[in-house]
């Protein structure tokens, strides 16, 4: 617990400075280099997490098992297309939950912990989550919902999600045995992360959750779990495997951007449209890759 809690401070004490020290500007090119970067490749090999599970390896399987995953994405694009505001609603309980899930599966207070306990822990820590995000953040995010045609938030109603949330979250700590050392660990992180909500840009903020105490940990798991361990070879192979999905995910990015009919002149829906559009099958083949792990 003590090198969670360490790894945690340093972080947010680094990009805490980072957002005193740098511009609005700067934050943000700082944020979208760690989500297009790091954050694509958490979500690149997929693929071989699926064939890894797969019990056939036919060529025929593997073009089955591309052209689904593939289908799903353009299958979210579609959504958002002809459902702006509840595909980004989707989006947005969907991330909750992928969220809540790295996060608790990325430490071992998930030992001896019930199914329930597990969900509602998952749901809970990512509403507290996306709440402070949300709060401290709430003009951008209100211009954001606009361009997907949802109506504002309001400080009141996120202030009651927020305390319901964090008396439930802590509840799911307290009320199992094996939680209670982490109860000081999981506070002083949403202590730390409140205040780098407040101190840095929207973009920023969500990077370094993003990035550090989700990306990472998650590609981690994945080595692990693809390769059977997290030295240093397994990390390349990981890293070479992914580039191919990696630039096709660039390309697509940079090709729905020129030809989106979202407002060009603001990035960040069309950001959540492709964030979204790569993480609904995303999310359920680490869903899948968990349950495997069990």
């Amino acid at each position: 617990m003590t090198k969670i809690i360490i790894f945690r401070i340093a972080v947010f004490t680094i990009f805490i400075l980072i957002s005193y020290l740098l511009s609005a500007n700067y934050q943000d090119l700082i944020g979208f280099t760690l989500v297009l970067s790091v954050g694509l490749v958490h979500g690149a090999n997929d693929l071989l997490i699926i064939k890894r599970n797969s019990k056939s390896t036919s060529y025929y399987n593997q073009f089955r098992i591309f052209s689904t995953y593939i289908g799903v994405v353009f299958l979210g694009l579609i959504f958002f297309y002809f459902f702006p505001s509840f595909a980004l609603i989707v989006f947005i309980l969907v991330s909750i939950y992928h969220f809540g899930e790295q996060h608790i599966e990325s430490i071992p207070i998930n030992i001896n912990l019930k199914k329930n306990y597990r969900v509602i822990s998952f749901l809970s820590h990512g509403i507290i989550l996306f709440t402070i995000i949300f709060l401290n953040n709430i003009d951008i995010v209100n211009n954001v919902f606009l361009s997907f045609k949802i109506k504002f938030l309001n400080y009141n109603t996120l202030n009651v999600i927020l305390f319901a949330s964090s008396i439930i979250y802590l509840c799911t700590l307290v009320i199992n045995k094996y939680l209670t050392s982490f109860i000081f660990s999981e506070i002083l992180f949403f202590v730390l992360f409140y205040y780098l909500s407040l101190s840095s840009t929207l973009i920023l903020c969500f990077s370094v959750y993003f990035i550090f105490f989700h990306s990472i940990l998650s590609i981690k798991d994945q080595i692990k779990y693809i390769y059977g361990s997290n030295d240093l070879n397994s990390l390349k192979s990981y890293l070479l495997n992914s580039m191919p999905y990696f630039i096709m995910a660039l390309i697509f990015l940079i090709l729905f951007y020129n030809f989106t009919e979202i407002d060009n002149t603001n990035f960040l829906p069309i950001i959540f449209t492709f964030l979204a559009a790569i993480t609904f099958p995303h999310v359920i083949v680490i869903e899948k890759m968990y349950r495997s792990m069990k």
